[in-house]
């Protein structure tokens, strides 16, 4: 038998169609039935991939439903010891068109059954190499096409299933499923496939499940070299958002708020003037600067990088900003963070007094109203800026990690990279607030066109956790939107995502809108099964109702460049590679003798 041929074997057929809808087929199936003593010699069950023949087509099936008619019943009771007269009858969704001449497989139903066709199983290889071929059709590339290799059909071990980068990365890409389901094993699988065919990715791990399981991966962690081998990196703060910083403090808006923005101001303008920014001339005395703000006034810079307002002129000041008013207006912390508590003390002073240092235009003596409503603001500063928490941002422990993601991207030889935040607290929302901000880092050198010769896969583990939720309070929030932004507008500047998750319903519609490819695990929970179905157009209720009941590491794939929604059984990660999310080991740790009781000497 031809290998084109081989699309429909006779020596598989299953039944004959009896019923034509607009996307199913019923027919009859008089080898299904399990009779006694020959339950495997019966053909066509649930789940099996069928042919229906259409002279010059095939259509692609998968059988949702067998069953006997409700006349029937009775009489399989009845003859259970012996060979029944029932005829089993079935339903078929369709799927996707394949020509018998070119076995290229396409989207839709273009030619309808007729009752009286015939149905047969079908053969895996002929399905995987017709699907191979619908995807690679429109691929450019002088050699073989780079194919991401993800297992096989489930229940065809014979009908492999590999994706060009293109088709699977291209339109971002979701990985959804139940503790248990095989996410994890999913998310290693694309990352280490990324890897094999010479592609770039950076895992962000929030629970460090994947150190050391994405093959010759660059580890990087937010805290002290451990047993994984992971180098020490930090985040400078210089890279945080002015509204990261308002988040974190969330000052009041009465007083605490303009004073912190007059703060950064200050801070900002004195690094300015110190680095000869507007060439302004001036005195120095004991380690405090006057500059002369073209004859308007001083503008007084202590040693320790603070500006002293009270008894100076507002005049001068505002002259100041104005003239360097690029240099103040940033949107970054690029100003010194150490002394922004006292830079606060300095704002603190009144500001219409005229009279109190005998000169006209002058700032006042210090404010103790203010000071005390800002007292609060200064001791959260204090207190966050020697949080062991927060160190990764406001201590310079490691290595820049942009320093080191700089390296990544430049360096052709790295092809990995996996950023572990198991370290990385909850509180203050430190870890969120990380997350996202590295995010944006990445977004921004997209938009500077990083990435357009040099894609890069962003894989987000765990995405509910830092995707469609805000951090601060009413006044002084941010809301955790860098990855959603990737989503939205990375692909033209060569930069995708992988976002994973067991709770698909707490990521925002418009952001699941985005994703092209989805890996759908076993999800039990209805709003997460409804979520999936808005979101996916081609998953439609029977395909959906196999969600609950699919097996570790058996996921649907649905995808716009793929024929149908696709059962697939990802291949299992190779020795080394498999993520550590095992659950509590029950019977290592319970039933041992229970330690002795402390003491008070101990």
């Amino acid at each position: 038998m031809s290998e084109l041929a081989s699309l429909i074997d006779p020596s598989k057929r299953i039944g004959t169609v009896t019923r034509v809808t607009a996307s199913a087929v019923e027919l009859t199936l008089p080898n299904a039935l399990a009779a006694l003593g020959r339950r495997g010699l019966a053909k066509g069950s649930v789940g099996d991939f069928v042919f229906v023949d259409c002279d010059r087509s095939a259509i692609l099936g998968r059988v949702t439903e067998v069953g006997i008619p409700d006349r029937q019943r009775s009489v399989l009771e009845h003859q259970i010891e012996t060979d029944p007269t029932v005829e089993p009858q079935g339903r078929i969704q369709l799927l996707a068109t394949v020509s018998k001449t070119t076995r290229k497989v396409t989207r839709g139903i273009n030619t309808q059954p007729r009752v009286g066709d015939g149905v047969y199983l079908a053969e895996g290889g002929a399905l995987s190499n017709s699907i191979k071929d619908a995807l690679e059709g429109d691929m450019k590339r002088d050699s073989a096409p780079l194919l991401v290799e993800l297992g096989h059909l489930s229940g065809l071990d014979d009908a492999a299933l590999s994706i060009p980068p293109e088709k699977l990365f291209g339109r971002h890409c979701g990985v959804f499923g139940a503790t248990g389901g095989g996410k994890s094993w999913t998310v290693s699988r694309l990352a280490n496939e990324i890897v094999r065919i010479g592609g770039k990715c950076i895992l962000f791990d929030p629970t460090g499940e994947f150190a050391g399981k994405v093959a010759g991966a660059k580890q990087l962690a937010f805290s002290p070299i451990d047993e994984t081998g992971a180098e020490q990196v930090h985040f400078p703060h210089k890279n945080l958002s002015e509204i990261d910083l308002y988040s974190l403090l969330t000052p009041s808006p009465q007083v605490q708020g303009p004073t912190l923005r007059s703060a950064i101001k200050s801070l900002r303008l004195a690094k300015a003037l110190l680095a000869g920014r507007g060439g302004y001339v001036y005195e120095e005395d004991n380690g405090r600067k006057k500059f002369d703000i073209g004859g308007k006034g001083f503008v007084e810079v202590l040693a320790n990088g603070t500006i002293r307002k009270a008894g100076n002129s507002r005049h001068a000041l505002s002259v100041a900003q104005i003239s360097l008013a690029d240099e103040i207006n940033s949107d970054l912390c690029d100003f010194d963070l150490s002394m922004l508590a006292e830079q606060i003390r300095y704002e603190c002073v009144k500001q219409g007094s005229n009279s109190d240092h005998g000169v006209l235009g002058n700032f006042g003596k210090p404010d103790d109203f203010a000071l005390g409503a800002c007292n609060h603001l200064n001791v959260r500063i204090e207190t966050y800026l020697g949080a062991p928490e927060l160190a990764c941002m406001f201590k310079a422990d490691g290595q820049d990690i942009a320093s080191v993601i700089e390296e990544f991207i430049v360096d052709g030889a790295q092809r990995a990279l996996v950023i572990s935040f198991r370290d990385v607290s909850f509180k203050y929302n430190a870890r969120e607030l990380l997350l996202n901000t590295l995010g944006r880092h990445f977004l921004e050198m997209a938009r500077g066109n990083r990435f357009v010769a040099n894609p890069l896969v962003c894989v987000l583990d765990e995405a509910h956790q830092f995707i469609g939720r805000s951090i601060g309070d009413e006044h002084n929030h941010v809301t955790l939107d860098a990855f959603g932004f990737i989503a939205k507008e990375g692909r033209k500047y060569g930069l995708t995502t992988v976002i994973a998750t067991q709770r698909p319903r707490d990521v925002p519609q418009d952001v699941l809108s985005q994703l092209g490819t989805l890996f759908v695990h076993r999800l039990t929970n209805e709003r997460d099964r409804e979520t999936i179905e808005r979101a996916c157009g081609d998953l439609d209720r029977n395909a959906a109702a196999f969600i609950p009941s699919l097996a570790q590491g058996e996921a649907i794939i649905v995808g716009p460049d793929l024929p149908a929604p696709l059962p697939i059984m990802m291949s299992k990660p190779e020795k080394g590679q498999q993520p550590e999310s095992h659950g509590p080991e029950y019977q290592k740790y319970w039933g041992a003798t229970k330690p002795a009781p402390l003491t008070e000497e101990s």
